[in-house]
């Protein structure tokens, strides 16, 4: 069978059942099982309606981790970025699987700078830095944010141009528990918080939305439409 085939079944049973984990309890052989209780940090981020950011037009940064183009996640980010530039933003989209970004590397603690010659992370933090208002995106992967997003947010260490910015959060999986999209959320906060005095404007996230297009027809193109009118 051709390797590419193979890659893409494999990227579509991912996307399609990685999410789906019956992690909510149930009866299984007969036999009861309960959740585990878990003690997780509430995280203590300023969140505001409006815009915090005193420009009549802002840079707007989509990071977009789906590893499908025109998956749920980023068929969302595009519907915010039509909604953001319809608002006067001056918005960029990035799609991070056409990057190369390289892991945290023990060099990485005192400096972004790259360490492998084809890594492109600095390039994509240097975007970061400029933007005013930066969009976190991710599918949820195994009640989590994907490696593509991840493995950004680890090389962003000690980036002191970080601060003060904006951040929005989409999300999309296919189980149709609300509680499923937040592992995302709290994973995109547990990013956010880490920076110096960030302001959360908002969400989407998308449940229920297995297959590839899913979104399409749902009431989560115009959330995101509308949450880009936000700026």
């Amino acid at each position: 069978m051709n390797k590419s085939i193979i890659t893409q079944s494999a990227v579509a049973l991912l996307c399609l059942c990685a999410v789906s984990c019956g992690k909510t309890g149930g009866v299984a052989d007969g036999n009861s099982t309960s959740g585990v209780e878990q003690n997780l940090p509430v995280y203590n981020i300023a969140q505001s309606d409006t815009s915090t950011i005193n420009k009549s037009r802002k840079n707007v940064l989509v990071l977009s981790a789906s590893p499908r183009k025109g998956g749920n996640t980023d068929l969302l980010c595009d519907e915010f970025v039509r909604g953001a530039q319809e608002a006067g933003g001056n918005v960029e989209k990035v799609f991070l699987d056409d990057y190369k970004i390289d892991f945290f590397h023990e060099q990485h603690e005192h400096s972004a700078d790259s360490v492998a010659s084809d890594d492109q992370a600095p390039l994509i933090i240097n975007k970061m830095v400029n933007a005013d208002i930066i969009v976190l995106s991710s599918p949820v992967y195994y009640m989590n944010i994907d490696g593509q997003l991840k493995t950004l947010m680890d090389r962003c260490f000690r980036n002191k141009g970080l601060a003060g910015k904006e951040f929005y959060y989409i999300t999309a999986c296919a189980d149709a528990e609300d509680s499923t999209a937040e592992t995302a959320i709290f994973a995109f906060r547990g990013f956010v918080v880490c920076l110096p005095n960030p302001v959360e404007r908002g969400m989407v996230k998308a449940i229920g939305m297995g297959r590839k297009g899913a979104v399409e027809q749902s009431q989560y193109m115009q959330e995101a439409y509308n949450l880009g009118k936000t700026i």
